[in-house]
C-alpha cells in the first residue's frame, strides 16, 4: 500500500464544499483518506491510499 498527497486547486468560494465532497467520493483502487482546506499556492491537500503506482494514476 503507497500513501500521496495530491495537492489542489480550487474556486475559493467552492473549498468549504470540497471538503466533504471529496472525502466521500468512491474511486477504483484508491481511497481518500483524508482532506485538508490549506492556505497557500494550494487551496487543498488529499491523502490517497493505493496498492500501487499505477493504481494511484488511475
Amino acid at each position: 500500500m503507497i500513501q500521496a498527497f495530491v495537492f489542489i486547486e480550487a474556486e475559493p468560494s467552492r473549498v468549504q464544499d470540497l471538503v466533504p465532497e471529496l472525502a466521500e467520493l468512491r474511486l477504483a483502487n484508491s481511497v481518500i483518506k483524508e482532506v485538508y482546506a490549506v492556505t497557500g499556492r494550494y487551496d487543498l491537500i488529499a491523502l490517497i491510499e493505493s496498492p500501487d503506482v499505477t493504481a494511484l494514476g488511475d
